[in-house]
């Protein structure tokens, strides 16, 4: 196969790992599988080097104007990224996107790839810090709060962990599931045995993605529940893509998890609903909607089921316990 290019946007204060851990993903996949499969490169709006939020400074590999086509694009950029103004970088991406690559966001890189408006339509993820803001700037994007999210050619993930799971998912579609499984061994990211019981714990470590406690083929079907989008991964796809029949994924994920693929992605939005009344300012009906579910209403039925209040209770208790000089 012809060697992948990809191109990295590097911005002010990026965060080094979401970066560093996408480039040890595509070397490892190179090594493993013998040959030059990915090349990549960076560039800067600047032309110029930019420092990572951890004191490293990097240089871009070429000048805006002078680099070449891209096959994929990716934008890595940390806190506060609406204070960059990137003329340059925004119309190199628009040539790229003119040129069908496939453009992306590494924690905050979704914010740039929005305010150029190549988001506009497509559903899409940053960083859970920033989350409330993406939603309510660009209404534009379907925002879902999830680790990460691929919607056609269109790539987004919040940040740390889950860009590594990300890129072994590019990996794993380019060259196959077993060198997907060669660089995730290699990186120390599974497999691990399946944790015991339907307890608490499990629920919320499958609400989040932490898939690296299941088989390879389980840790395969999770991150493709997680990356699906508005419920367009069908038991049937799931199954085509791990490479099993349907009844053999249901029999998988009914004995690692005790779940059907229905309930895992209930037990990811409620978690991640949880999350949004506690820690976020987002009205109950942007919640639902951030999260996956087809109205509040729906939101508040299934909320008040798994954790006994609803959407408004328990946000109402939150706000009531954090305002300790305050009676309520």
């Amino acid at each position: 196969m012809m060697p992948r290019h990809l191109t990295f946007c590097l911005t002010p204060n990026l965060p080094l790992f979401g970066l560093a851990a996408a480039l040890e993903v595509l070397r490892h996949a190179n090594r493993m599988a013998g040959i030059e499969a990915y090349q990549w490169s960076f560039l800067t709006e600047s032309d110029s080097g930019v420092q990572a939020s951890n004191g490293m400074w990097l240089q871009p590999s070429s000048s805006v104007e002078k680099a070449i086509d891209a096959q994929m694009v990716f934008i890595v950029a940390g806190f506060e990224p609406w204070q960059f103004k990137t003329p340059k970088l925004g119309k190199w991406l628009q040539h790229q996107n003119a040129k069908h690559a496939t453009l992306g966001g590494i924690s905050n890189g979704g914010f740039l790839l929005a305010a150029s408006g190549l988001l506009d339509g497509y559903a899409a993820t940053v960083h859970w810090e920033d989350f409330s803001t993406f939603y309510e700037t660009y209404p534009q994007v379907k925002s879902r709060y999830q680790r990460f999210v691929v919607d056609g050619n269109r790539m987004t993930c919040s940040g740390g962990a889950s860009t590594l799971a990300l890129f072994i998912e590019i990996v794993r579609d380019d060259l196959g599931e077993n060198i997907a499984r060669q660089v995730s061994r290699q990186m120390l990211l599974g497999e691990y045995p399946a944790p015991a019981g339907n307890n608490d714990a499990v629920m919320e470590a499958l609400a989040f993605g932490d898939n690296q406690h299941y088989s390879s083929q389980v840790q395969r079907i999770l991150n493709l529940l997680d990356a699906g989008i508005e419920g367009r991964m069908t038991v049937a796809a799931l199954a085509d893509k791990v490479g099993v029949s349907r009844r053999e994924l249901l029999r998988l994920l009914r004995r690692e998890t005790g779940q059907t693929p229905s309930e895992i992605i209930n037990a990811r939005r409620l978690e991640r609903a949880r999350s949004l009344v506690r820690h976020s300012h987002l009205p109950l009906a942007a919640v639902a909607d951030a999260v996956g579910f087809s109205s509040q209403s729906h939101l508040t039925l299934r909320y008040r089921q798994r954790f006994g209040v609803t959407p408004a209770q328990h946000r109402n208790a939150e706000t009531c316990r954090h305002l300790v000089s305050h009676e309520c």
